[in-house]
């Protein structure tokens, strides 16, 4: 029902929003189509019932934005049918809305808002989150969010920002959730801009029918420009998480910390990026984890249509709180051939590695999976 209801409102939104903007400044419409076929040596990621499998998906898409010197607007809408040749009861269309947008209604004061929708699995977006290999369950991921910022000076300003998301697993075995976010950012600069030292306290609050959350934390971060083409980023923080258990009532609290570190360096054909982050998640089985993920990327150009990329992510998920059933270490290794047919149409050649160690088994500990993709890529971008 909700897929319907986003679906309908995106294509209202397109068809109604640029004879508004028509008068006015920036506005883009690119659709796009993505065809792919794949082969997957064990679908479900299983330990016990390997299935390998070709895969096939067509993923139409459409991004509108619109820009003038007070107003953004943007907004995305993406469709991956899924088809498989044998296990086609694994079927699926997979769906992904969003909305974003940002207003200076004052010299000073701007203020925004966003939204989302994503239909998807387990062992889709879930698995890069907490880096946990779940059973393959449907879910729906959707919420939305605002805020507002104001400059305080030429070198500071401070700000408001609310999220809410839900959750929705369609099978039973799984915990569905929601959760309320507030934090409340102060940005000096200094150093000639050079420097952006920040401030963030924050809440959160999740509930779902086995336990509600409530965690508190402070973090300070300071990012720094070392030359255009280098830039870094590191944030620190101190969190307090209260879990009580339902319908049980039982409580227990926590301390921890939080960290989320990030480099990036560009050269004239090439690129890298690396990382490092800190702090909870909530899993399907409605358990509070503490994941800490190490991530780094990179490419080259090795002419002007043909490059390289590599991507590579490694996680650690344990358990907070009362109980004690995630204790996992998760990486995935994703090298791909990339080729620019032209500016707006690319074919790629890929190929990942996933592994995860589950160390609160007593056998097979250790699970992995092997893609390999061919994907072709169509954007065709209209600006008025």
């Amino acid at each position: 029902m909700h897929s319907k209801y986003y679906t309908v409102f995106i294509i209202l939104l397109f068809l109604v929003t640029p004879f508004g903007a028509a008068f006015a400044a920036d506005v883009t419409l690119t659709p796009s189509l993505s065809l792919r076929g794949e082969y997957n040596d064990n679908i479900d990621f299983s330990r016990t019932n390997k299935q390998d499998d070709y895969i096939g998906t067509v993923s139409p898409g459409l991004t509108f934005g619109y820009a003038t010197d007070r107003l953004n607007f943007g907004a995305r809408a993406v469709v991956d049918v899924v088809r498989y040749m044998d296990q086609t009861n694994q079927d699926n269309e997979r769906q992904n809305y969003g909305l974003d947008a940002s207003y200076r209604m004052f010299e000073r004061l701007s203020i925004r808002a966003n939204g989302f929708y994503v239909k998807d699995t387990t062992l889709d977006t879930e698995l890069q989150e907490t880096g946990i290999v779940e059973l393959r369950s449907e879910r729906e991921h959707y919420g939305g969010g605002g805020g507002l910022s104001f400059q305080i000076s030429e070198v500071a300003d401070m700000g408001l920002d609310y999220s809410y998301m839900k959750t929705d697993y369609d099978l039973v075995d799984y915990t569905d959730s929601d959760g309320h976010s507030v934090s409340l950012p102060f940005n000096y600069s200094f150093n000639n801009r050079l420097d952006v030292l920040t401030l963030r306290p924050y809440y959160r609050n999740t509930d779902s029918d086995e336990d509600k959350i409530d965690s508190y934390g402070l973090s300070l971060g300071l990012a720094h420009t070392f030359t255009e083409t280098f830039t870094g980023s590191a944030a620190a923080g101190v969190r307090y998480t209260e879990t009580e258990e339902l319908p049980s009532g039982r409580s227990d609290d926590d301390w921890g910390w939080t960290a989320d570190v990030s480099l990036d360096k560009s050269w004239q054909t090439a690129s890298a990026s690396l990382g490092y982050s800190r702090d909870l998640d909530y899993t399907a089985e409605g358990e509070n984890v503490e994941v800490n993920r190490f991530f780094l990327s990179g490419s080259k150009m090795l002419t002007s249509r043909f490059s390289i990329q590599l991507a590579g992510s490694l996680y650690f998920t344990k358990s907070k709180g009362t109980s004690q059933n995630e204790d996992t270490r998760y990486y995935e290794v994703t090298p791909s051939l990339n080729y620019m047919i032209t500016e707006n149409h690319s074919l790629a050649l890929g190929y990942s590695y996933s592994n995860e160690h589950d160390k609160m088994l007593t056998d097979d500990r250790d699970l992995d999976r092997n893609m390999a993709w061919l994907t072709l890529n169509f954007n065709f971008p209209q600006k008025w």
